[in-house]
């Protein structure tokens, strides 16, 4: 009976170590994954800095430049125009009030 019982106790510490082992493994595993993904990113990041020289940058920022000023220029002094129009109209309006 104590052959069975010390056999037993030695069977659980073995399968008890070998479950801490693989949950270390495991954890190494999941670290070490992190680890690569942020690794990745980060040559990503640097690829990405690569790609994007400055001449390039610049020239898609003066051509998005040049196409706003060309669709807001026209609605700018149309605006303009039609709040002076308005005024216009409120100081005539107060001009015949007055006069009456």
């Amino acid at each position: 009976m104590k052959l069975l019982t010390v056999t037993m106790l030695i069977l659980t510490i073995c399968q008890l170590e070998g479950a801490l082992v693989r949950r270390e493994a495991e954890e190494a595993a999941a670290a070490s994954l992190f680890s690569q993904y942020f690794q990745r990113l980060d040559d990503f990041r640097k690829d990405l800095v690569e790609k994007a020289t400055v001449p390039e940058v610049q020239s898609q920022v003066q051509a998005y430049f040049e196409k706003s000023q060309e669709q807001v220029i026209p609605l700018a002094k149309k605006a303009f125009t039609d709040m002076m129009t308005f005024f216009s109209s409120l100081v005539e309006s107060g001009k015949k009030a007055a006069s009456q």
